[in-house]
C-alpha cells in the first residue's frame, strides 16, 4: 500500500501540463473558474476560427436558457471530438489510467457553429481504485475543412464573457452541483484518493510558485 502511495505521488507530480488540467477539473476549480480568462491551463488543440463570416455572425437568443438549453449527447461528432479529446488528456497525464464515463451536455455558443461544452466524467487515477467525477468545460468550433476543433481555452473577451453568462443557468449549475457532490462523496470514500487529491494540489501550488 506504501509503494501504491509513493507511485501515485510521483506519477502526479510529472508534467506541469497535466497537472494542472487535473487540479482544475478534479478540485471543480473549473467549475469556479469555468467563465474565468481561461477555462482551464490545458490545450491540447487550439480552436480554429470557422469563417470570417460566421464568426461574426451570433446565435440570436443564446444567452436565454429557455432558447438555448443543455443539450446531452445532442451533437454525435462534436461527441467523438470531445471523447478524442480526453484521450489525449489521458495520454498527455501519467498519472491518469482513463477518463470514463464521458457524458456530454452542449450549449449554442455565441458564434454561428461554435459551441460550450460541460463533459461530465470519473478520472481514474492510476493506482487509485475510487474514480474521481469531474466537469470540464471546453469550446468547440466548426470548421468546413478541418471538422470539429475541441480547445480548453478562449482568448475572445466577448466569448468568455458569453460563457460566464450560460454558466450560470440553471441547468448548468445543476449539472455543477450534482458533479461537485459526486466529487466530495468519492474523496470521502477513499482515504488514498485523498491522499493522490493533495498530492495534485501541492504539486499544482509548487508549479505556480
Amino acid at each position: 500500500m506504501e509503494g501504491k502511495k509513493k507511485g501515485c505521488a510521483v506519477a502526479c507530480k510529472r508534467g506541469r501540463k497535466g497537472v494542472m488540467f487535473a487540479i482544475l477539473s478534479i478540485l471543480m476549480i473549473a467549475v469556479a473558474a469555468v467563465a474565468g480568462s481561461n477555462l482551464t491551463e490545458a490545450k491540447v488543440q487550439k480552436a480554429q476560427k470557422t469563417s470570417s463570416d460566421q464568426v461574426n455572425e451570433e446565435n440570436a437568443g443564446c444567452e436565454i436558457m429557455a432558447l438555448n438549453p443543455l443539450r446531452r449527447e445532442e451533437y454525435p461528432e462534436i461527441n467523438d471530438a470531445v471523447r478524442e479529446y480526453y484521450e489525449q488528456q489521458k495520454e498527455e497525464a501519467s498519472f491518469v489510467d482513463a477518463y470514463e464515463d464521458v457524458s456530454i451536455y452542449t450549449k449554442q455558443g455565441i458564434y454561428k457553429g461554435t459551441y460550450v461544452v460541460f463533459a461530465r466524467y470519473n478520472m481514474k487515477i492510476k493506482d487509485i481504485y475510487t474514480k474521481v467525477p469531474g466537469l470540464g468545460t471546453l469550446y468547440v468550433t466548426e470548421d468546413s475543412s478541418e471538422g470539429y476543433q475541441v480547445s480548453a481555452t478562449v482568448d475572445d473577451e466577448k466569448v468568455k464573457s458569453y460563457i460566464q453568462v450560460i454558466a450560470g443557468h440553471e441547468d448548468v449549475q445543476a449539472l455543477m452541483e450534482e458533479t461537485q457532490g459526486a466529487y466530495h462523496e468519492a474523496a470521502q470514500s477513499d482515504a488514498l484518493l485523498q491522499e493522490a487529491l493533495a498530492d495534485l494540489k501541492n504539486a499544482y501550488e509548487d508549479s505556480t510558485m
